[in-house]
């Protein structure tokens, strides 16, 4: 064996012990830090994040019927602002509302039409929304209870997991506090969760009944009437 084959040899066995290590060593980090190295969402994170995401399925329900006051208002006042004729800009809401029409034969400044062609879009989406509750409800209601089932994992994940880093006897001092207000947080979390999502689930059960009523409203409004001229 020449020279420079044995010098190879001795090098790849001195590199592989070494190799060997280095896997080891990677093994033996710290669950946690592996998670955050990894771009894992921490869990009290997510658990803090649940109430928003609640509130979001039932604003997806609420808004056409809040929306319905709004853009009654906004029609009311177009005449005024816009100089726009108000029968005709009725006539045209109430295309939208029957027919999902958004087109404007008004003969008005461009930037006022193109506010009354946004107001038409408006109408069409809130009668969308209003029509849709019904089915909403019944996705957010679902939504809302899986939210929950994801808030109790992660509660119980959380809990297991500051509990039994504060059983550790030589955890220090403020260690110690700092997991402890942790915990402090997962329960407090876990209260206002649950009365997020009670909450929730009665407001979202109600909006179908206030959807018909929206709806009702918002046609009513631009019926064209002549007590709506005089109003």
């Amino acid at each position: 064996m020449s020279r420079a084959s044995l010098l190879l040899l001795l090098s790849l066995a001195l590199a592989a012990p070494l190799s060997a290590c280095s896997k080891k060593d990677k093994g033996t980090t710290n669950p946690d830090e592996a998670a955050e190295a990894e771009g894992e969402v921490d869990p009290l994170e997510e658990l803090k994040a649940i109430p928003t995401q609640v509130q979001a399925e039932v604003d997806l329900v609420l808004q056409p019927i809040t929306d319905v006051d709004v853009v009654i208002d906004q029609v009311t006042s177009m005449p005024q602002t816009l100089g726009v004729d108000a029968a005709s800009l009725r006539g045209l809401a109430k295309a939208s509302l029957e027919n999902g029409e958004v087109s404007v034969d008004l003969d008005i400044a461009a930037d006022a039409k193109a506010e009354v062609e946004a107001v038409l879009v408006k109408i069409k989406g809130i009668v969308t929304g209003l029509k849709e509750t019904p089915e909403r409800v019944k996705t957010a209601t679902g939504n809302i209870v899986a939210l929950g089932t994801k808030a109790t994992g992660l509660v119980g994940k959380l809990t297991a997991k500051y509990q039994a880093k504060l059983s550790n006897p030589l955890l220090k001092a403020d260690a110690k506090a700092k997991i402890q207000a942790d915990l402090d947080t997962v329960i407090k979390l876990d209260a206002d969760i649950k009365a997020t999502i009670s909450d929730a689930k009665s407001t979202v059960t109600s909006l179908p009944n206030k959807g018909k009523e929206a709806l009702v409203k918002l046609t009513a409004a631009f019926a064209g009437s002549a007590s709506a001229d005089a109003g």
